[in-house]
């Protein structure tokens, strides 16, 4: 998977009719470690985005802490 989108759509198991055909063109064992592979990605773009919106909420606490000083 190239991007954070694609890692969401196979986390919510809503893989498009091109990936179901090309999912069963592989034999089970390759099948096996493509999703695996998916899995993974997914959970390093889960991760990622975990880490990007915990970083935003303290850049909104540092911000609202700035404002309420220039009250």
């Amino acid at each position: 998977m190239k991007n954070d989108m694609t890692a969401a759509v196979v986390a919510r198991n809503l893989l498009t009719p091109k990936d179901n055909r090309l999912l069963s063109k592989r034999s089970d064992e390759l099948a096996v470690k493509d999703s695996l592979a998916f899995s993974v990605q997914c959970a390093g773009s889960v991760s990622n985005m975990a880490q990007r919106l915990f970083a935003r909420t303290r850049q909104v606490e540092s911000l609202a802490a700035e404002v309420i000083s220039l009250k």
